[in-house]
């Protein structure tokens, strides 16, 4: 074989290879942008089932998800979802009937890696008293085949104080000793 032909194969090699990386890495950044608006716009007083969905969508069966301030990743979706459900279950309920206010917003960052992509979260809770308090933190998102295979979330912070069961409007239960019956 002649050195044009080798290097006209070398450089269509290189050009298809190249055209593989880009095709990978829109497909991460449509995945990582469908997942993200579907998770803003999930309603949570609607029920927490919508979240579980996308992780199933979403998610590789063996994603591991890990975080800045626990050394110990937890691997699988199944381990996922149950760990959302605790989350997602109270947060639901206090929506739902306790009047709470809910409202969740991602902005992009950008990144340096085809398969990565980073994003910013903020929850910003509101009680029926007027109080709130915001979580913010960031996500960087490993992707392989439109599945999430990594994700670890950082940079943690929280404004307001944490809300009390005063911010809800569920009733306590009365002391049955300082009900007097009628």
């Amino acid at each position: 074989m002649n050195r044009s032909k080798r290097t006209a194969l070398i450089t269509a090699f290189r050009n298809m290879e190249t055209t593989v990386k880009t095709v990978a890495a829109d497909s991460a950044v449509s995945a990582e942008r469908a997942l993200n608006a579907a998770i803003v716009n999930a309603d949570i007083t609607r029920g927490y089932e919508e979240y579980l969905t996308l992780v199933d969508q979403y998610y590789a069966e063996d994603v591991e998800v890990s975080t800045d301030v626990s050394p110990d990743p937890l691997v699988g979706k199944h381990r996922l979802k149950s760990l959302l459900l605790g989350f997602l279950v109270p947060l639901h309920m206090m929506a739902e009937m306790g009047g709470l206010w809910v409202s969740i917003h991602e902005a992009s960052i950008p990144g340096d890696s085809l398969d990565e992509q980073h994003s910013e979260w903020s929850l910003e809770l509101i009680g029926v008293t007027g109080r709130r308090v915001t979580e913010a933190w960031c996500v960087r998102r490993r992707w392989k085949q439109s599945r999430v295979v990594s994700e670890y979330h950082y940079a943690h912070r929280q404004d307001g104080e944490a809300l009390s069961f005063d911010d809800l409007r569920i009733a306590a239960p009365r002391d049955p000793d300082t009900v007097k019956p009628s």
